[in-house]
């Protein structure tokens, strides 16, 4: 379950950045089809506007007005008036269509006439322009200017005489391309405009205070532009907007003054698990457009194997660690088998055994007379009434043999000196007390105990005599197996065996029985022999069942 969780949880925090890059693949593919939608709106643009001056230069008055210039047979000044006048009839709104100013020249690139910019100067010539020479040489041409923070498309056609054997002048239109170009861009492509020019923000569909970092950006890949015409499609973080960018540079004159226009688009807020939740409505979690059946499934599935895990991981593997624990409780099972388990229950199994191991090994406590181990016990000096020890396990030292009276008399006494009349044979010689012979000390007795006889019921009318409570046959065979392989331990422990006897070690284990009976309200008590400290020991095992 906490795997499925994890996983689930992963995918939510992982699966939107790969959704990310390719919202971002497919919005730079959208902006690079809007830059050549661009492209192609200036040419068409280009095209236009060179039709549209192409058409004032067949004007009647303007060919008279620009041919007269050309031969010198009038006044400039009356020819500048004319003109004027003439072009400002045929461009009678001439600001409605973005026009800035219209300029004649003569077939020299004098400046003949103006409309709009400086409408007062003329005289001059302009015939070092490239779009200007171009015209005067017979073609139609364009280009785009940039000057006085201004950025303006030019467009020129040549002026026939009206036999159209020689040209007799030229017609200059300058359009502005700023603001307004960049909202029709914006209508047409579906796309945010920008025209920067050295560095600085012309006029821009978005709020200016945006774009700040605009120009430093396009500086970053001006080798890029220079390159390829553009830039691919480049993120551009401006504050909390996030967009993304194509940048390309007009042609023409204005190319070298750094003109450049700029696609910009807001790209999607990026789709953490977050922003996805903040941005659902009602209208998603309808039963039509959300998949409630699939998710119910889902979520049953889900239970279902977490279910089942539960009961295979960690129910079944907990009910036999409870089973085996009672069988251990019944003594039918020594330790746990801990390498069954896994995980925590293998943790608690052999916490278990180590708790047995340690109650099984460390002394339990006792009364004041056994406070000691059993085999401590059996071989401790018992205190005599005047104060001294013995071993309990050694038998009393022989008496000196007491002499009869009469010698005891003659030892006191003196010899008796024999009665008159009676012949002087030497009186009997007193027998001397014997020493006693040196003590060996004997080897523990190893007869089988024999259980004892029946009690004897006791003559009618008299009350019955109950034999005294001890250890039934079981029990003395126990006492005798212990005994026996207390005694082998010794041995091979290098312990001496001098002293040790069948009936006292039996009745030391009795007494240590009744004494754990009595404490630990157990039905018996087993014993059973170990080495402890490189000595021969017994541990008394309570048993309750």
């Amino acid at each position: 379950m906490g795997l499925l969780a994890g996983v689930a949880v992963t995918a939510a925090f992982v699966a939107p950045r790969p959704a990310d890059r390719r919202i971002e693949q497919l919005e730079g593919q959208r902006m690079d089809r809007a830059q050549y939608a661009a492209e192609q709106v200036l040419r068409n643009d280009a095209r236009r506007w060179i039709d549209y001056v192409s058409k004032l230069g067949i004007d009647g008055s303007i060919i008279d007005t620009l041919d007269a210039a050309s031969r010198g047979s009038s006044e400039l000044r009356l020819l500048h008036d004319t003109l004027r006048r003439r072009l400002r009839e045929l461009v009678p709104e001439r600001q409605a269509i973005g026009v800035e100013s219209i300029i004649a020249v003569d077939a020299r690139g004098r400046v003949v006439a103006r409309v709009g910019d400086d409408e007062g100067q003329f005289g001059e010539s302009i015939a070092g322009a490239e779009v200007v020479a171009d015209a005067l040489r017979g073609y139609l041409s364009d280009d785009v200017w940039g000057a006085n923070n201004r950025l303006r498309r030019i467009s020129a056609a040549p002026v026939l005489s009206k036999t159209h054997d020689r040209i007799v002048g030229a017609l200059v239109v300058a359009v502005e391309t700023g603001k307004r170009l960049a909202e029709m861009w914006k209508c047409n492509l579906e796309v945010e405009v920008a025209i920067v020019l050295r560095k600085k923000v012309l006029s821009s569909t978005l709020p200016e205070a945006l774009l700040t970092q605009l120009p430093s950006a396009i500086e970053e890949h001006a080798a890029e532009i220079a390159s390829h015409k553009r830039t691919r499609a480049l993120p551009l973080y401006m504050g909390n907007e996030r967009l993304l960018m194509v940048a390309a540079p007009f042609v023409g004159e204005a190319g070298a003054q750094h003109a450049y226009y700029v696609l910009l688009t807001k790209k999607s807020p990026e789709s953490d698990p977050w922003v996805l939740l903040s941005s659902t409505s009602s209208d998603d979690l309808k039963w039509g457009s959300f998949p409630w059946l699939s998710l119910g499934g889902g979520i049953l599935v889900i239970i279902a194997i977490g279910l089942f895990l539960q009961r295979h991981e960690v129910d079944g593997p907990l009910a036999h660690l409870r089973a085996e624990v009672h069988r251990m409780a019944k003594q039918e099972l020594l330790k746990l088998d801990d390498t069954k388990y896994s995980g925590k229950l293998g943790g608690i199994a052999r916490d278990i055994n180590a708790t047995v191991e340690h109650f099984t090994h460390a002394p339990m406590p006792k009364s004041e007379t056994a406070k000691k181990d059993i085999s401590a016990i059996l071989d401790a000096k018992s205190a005599s009434a005047d104060g001294k020890s013995f071993d309990v396990s050694q038998p009393p030292p022989a008496k000196a043999a007491v002499p009869p009276p009469a010698a005891m008399a003659a030892s006191l006494f003196g010899t008796p000196k024999a009665a008159p009349g009676i012949s002087g044979a030497p009186p009997p010689p007193v027998p001397q007390a014997s020493s006693p012979a040196p003590f060996t000390a004997p080897r523990p007795s190893l007869s089988r105990l024999t259980p004892p006889p029946p009690s004897v019921p006791s003559p009618p009318g008299k009350p019955e005599a109950k034999a005294p409570s001890g250890p039934d046959a079981a029990d003395l065979a126990h006492f005798q197996q212990v005994f026996d392989e207390y005694v082998e331990t010794r041995q091979k422990c290098g312990e001496s065996v001098a002293g040790l006897s069948l009936e006292k070690f039996t009745a030391k284990l009795q007494s240590n029985r009744e004494q754990l009976v009595a404490k630990h309200a157990c039905r018996t008590a087993r014993f059973t022999v170990y080495v402890k400290d490189g000595k021969a020991a017994i541990r008394a095992l309570p048993v309750k069942d």
